[in-house]
């Protein structure tokens, strides 16, 4: 399937499932003769800039570096690599994709190798996806998101590993027997680096047919009506493997949707079976930096973040 050309012609469609959230920032969204308009919430995507202005963004980042965890260093030098590559800004958004893979690593190293098999729920610029696969951190990567984003986070994923290896090693399954063909597929490329198989949102229901290792969820929970949190729950909960999921799940404790609609992390479909190993305020998710005074900045309300091994259903 030429996923980019399939994405290009569904995201001309209205999105099943999708919050008014998203259909407030998708409204101006378009993408026409390898162009996007209207990036709008997707995270910060701005192109590469001079060194001055580089070097003012390392200035801004020092304070979340110094939150950083074990290996950090091989990650943020990946992640400043991929940023390179597809020429957009080492933003504060992707540097907390480099500290969250590294808080994970260190609190449960096992889970991490190209025997896994991971999920990301919602990604920007599929930097997490991308990371994940440039640091081995698993074989295959799941990549789950509404269908005008996840044809922006494919098109970065292509200008990051190049037409060949992005043919050769990204799927776009919308179905069961497309998904077991392409889990199937083994970890190959010149570069010996996994697989990615991306999902539209619609099709989530197909993670339960997934085996799963891990899953993240940053930032974009919050952002969906709660029936459809509690359905990527399910999901998870019934995976397709012998073991229960390990979920890093970081979002907003409350968020008011352009609709009215109220989520909340502890109203999340989390079980009292559930082995929690973190909970806590995500310490790099507390502010952001702008160019003004005062330079950083609260979020309207506090995130925190858990780390769980989930019940299997």
């Amino acid at each position: 399937m030429e996923a980019l050309k399939y994405l290009s012609e569904a995201a001309q469609q209205a999105d099943p499932g999708s919050s008014s959230h998203w259909d407030k920032y998708h409204s101006s969204f378009g993408f026409k003769e390898g162009r996007f308009e209207g990036l709008v919430g997707f995270g910060q995507s701005r192109s590469r800039r001079s060194l001055p202005f580089r070097l003012l963004e390392q200035l801004f980042q020092k304070k979340f570096r110094k939150m950083s965890g074990v290996g950090f260093e091989s990650l943020d030098k990946l992640a400043a690599d991929i940023t390179k590559k597809q020429n957009l800004t080492y933003s504060l958004d992707v540097l907390r994709q480099a500290l969250t893979l590294s808080f994970i690593r260190e609190h449960v190293p096992d889970v991490f190798s190209q025997d896994s098999i991971g999920c990301v729920i919602g990604d920007g610029f599929a930097s997490m996806t991308s990371l994940l696969i440039a640091s081995r951190s698993a074989g295959h990567v799941v990549l789950v998101n509404l269908t005008k984003t996840l044809l922006v986070d494919l098109w970065y994923l292509k200008i990051w590993l190049g037409d060949e290896r992005f043919n050769e090693s990204v799927d776009l399954v919308t179905n069961a027997e497309e998904l077991a063909e392409s889990l199937k597929k083994p970890v190959t490329g010149f570069t010996g680096l996994g697989r990615v198989i991306a999902i539209q949102a619609k099709d989530h229901e197909l993670l339960s047919q997934c085996p799963l290792t891990f899953a993240l969820n940053i930032v974009s929970m919050q952002e969906m009506d709660p029936h459809i949190i509690s359905a990527y729950f399910d999901d998870l909960r019934a995976s397709n493997s012998s073991e229960p999921v390990l979920f890093y799940c970081c979002n907003r404790e409350e968020k008011y949707l352009p609709d009215g609609t109220v989520t909340r992390f502890s109203d999340y479909p989390w079980s009292s079976e559930d082995m929690i190993l973190i909970d806590e305020l995500c310490p790099w998710h507390q502010q952001y930096y702008t160019s003004k005074p005062p330079f950083f900045r609260p979020y309207d309300g506090p995130i925190r973040h858990r780390l769980a091994w989930l019940e299997k259903s």
